[in-house]
């Protein structure tokens, strides 16, 4: 099995981040399968980090394109799996809507699995903005009933990326946030956005309080490794409604190229060329 793995920042903006996570990604993923970490364009975000403008919905939906012509490329090149690992899951119904092979998201998978561990579930995120984005994307998940308020932890995008080698500040804050959502009646924890569930489980902490806190690449490739199992036994995903209608081939070639994106995108696993 193999599983294309998208994330949202750029493969050489913070290489520890990706390594750590092809090191962890070997013990979590099952004998036989093989997952490829797939960043961003080199300097999609300029001098900004990733948390300080994909907040905005204009610049989401930019990086949004970049997500679905990668998902397009996994397909071709015969991926099992197309992973999206971000917790706002961007593009992800886009890109079941595009391709066969099953997509899954970091932060749908991370709120299902808390949903069997916890009768209810708290997000804990970085960066002012995300919370509002987090509880949409809860509420449209037809989750909010079972999800508390999203909160908002005293770090930020750098402090995060120390917290990836050097965690005892990050977990001191990140407890302080979980402890606060549990004694409003959270259950479980679900660190926001990956790069803090990263540092998170390097640091070893997989419980508060006796609250378990989710592993968000173990619920993205557990999820991923189901899904494939499921379309292997011809469970595929639906093609009734709006929203998982696959446009015939030919309106998505024509579309592509109207919109000059008749290539599959080039920059493959490890690539950071921002022309690709």
């Amino acid at each position: 099995m193999k599983i294309w793995f998208q994330s949202l920042i750029e493969m050489g903006r913070t290489p520890a981040y990706f390594s750590g996570m092809q090191a962890r990604a070997a013990a979590i993923a099952r004998p036989g399968v093989e997952v490829d970490f797939v960043g961003m364009p080199a300097g999609i975000y300029g001098a900004h980090a990733p948390s300080e403008v994909l907040k905005y919905p204009y610049v989401a939906a930019m990086a949004e394109q970049f997500i679905l012509d990668h998902a397009l490329r996994a397909e071709a090149e015969g991926y099992d799996v197309f992973a999206i690992g971000s917790v706002q899951d961007p593009a992800l119904e886009q890109a079941r809507a595009l391709v066969d092979i099953p997509v899954v998201g970091y932060g749908e998978s991370a709120m299902h699995f808390a949903c069997c561990l916890s009768s209810r579930y708290a997000v804990l995120v970085f960066e002012q903005g995300f919370d509002q984005m987090m509880d949409l994307r809860i509420q449209r998940l037809g989750l909010a009933a079972r999800a508390l308020p999203t909160v908002v932890i005293d770090a930020d995008f750098n402090q995060v990326s120390r917290g990836l080698s050097e965690s005892a500040q990050l977990v001191e804050a990140f407890t302080a946030a979980a402890r606060k959502a549990i004694a409003d009646g959270a259950e479980a924890i679900i660190p926001g956005q990956l790069y803090l569930s990263e540092a998170i489980a390097r640091a070893g902490v997989t419980r508060i309080d006796d609250a378990p806190v989710v592993d968000g690449l173990s619920a993205n490739l557990k999820m991923a490794e189901a899904m494939a199992d499921l379309k292997a036994l011809g469970i595929g995903v639906t093609r009734r409604g709006y929203l998982h209608a696959r446009p015939p081939a030919a309106v998505i070639e024509h579309t592509r190229r109207f919109r000059e994106r008749a290539g599959i995108a080039s920059n493959a696993a490890g690539e950071t060329d921002p022309s690709s």
